[in-house]
């Protein structure tokens, strides 16, 4: 991932907004939504921005796919940061709701 990429990201899951919403969504156990938000529409959001900003289609299926899991990976570890919610704590819920599914 290339630093334009990585500041894109890191800056996006940052926001405190979107950081106290997804804190919410937590707190509530509302783990589908939080996962939604956070794998989906966020990561979605911010590389279709960064295809968009190299000249490239919106939401360039090669920056898609190459960087899509690293982006999801970069968002996870900032809210488990800003929450402290443990990476395994998710790792559990998120096995847990599919489960369900």
């Amino acid at each position: 991932m290339d630093s334009q990429l990585r500041k894109l990201v890191e800056d996006r899951y940052s926001q405190k907004e979107f950081l106290k919403t997804l804190l919410e969504l937590a707190l509530a156990e509302q783990w589908f939504d939080l996962q939604h938000v956070v794998q989906h529409d966020m990561a979605k959001a911010i590389l279709a921005d960064y295809s968009y900003e190299a000249g490239k289609d919106y939401l360039d299926p090669k920056i898609f796919y190459d960087h899509w899991e690293e982006v999801i990976e970069i968002g996870w570890q900032i809210f488990c940061k800003h929450t402290n919610i443990s990476r395994e704590h998710v790792r559990i819920k998120l096995s847990q709701l599919h489960e369900t599914i």
